[in-house]
C-alpha cells in the first residue's frame, strides 16, 4: 500500500469508528429520555387527585 492509500484507509476507519460512537451515544440518550419520561409519568400518577370544586369552602360556625 502506498501512503495515500494507507491514509485513505485510516481516515475511513476513523470515520467509521466516530459514526459508531455517535450512533451509540444517540441510543444511550434515547434510552435515558425514555426512562426519564417513565419516571415523570410515575410521579404524576402518584400525585393526589384534585378535590371537587367547592370542597372545604363551608365552615361550620355552630360547632
Amino acid at each position: 500500500m502506498d501512503g495515500l492509500t494507507a491514509s485513505i484507509a485510516d481516515t475511513a476507519s476513523v470515520l467509521s469508528a466516530q459514526r459508531l460512537q455517535g450512533e451509540m451515544s444517540i441510543r444511550l440518550l434515547d434510552k435515558a429520555l425514555d426512562q426519564q419520561g417513565q419516571m415523570a409519568m410515575t410521579l404524576l400518577q402518584a400525585l393526589p387527585s384534585v378535590s371537587p370544586a367547592g370542597t372545604g369552602e363551608l365552615i361550620d360556625v355552630l360547632a
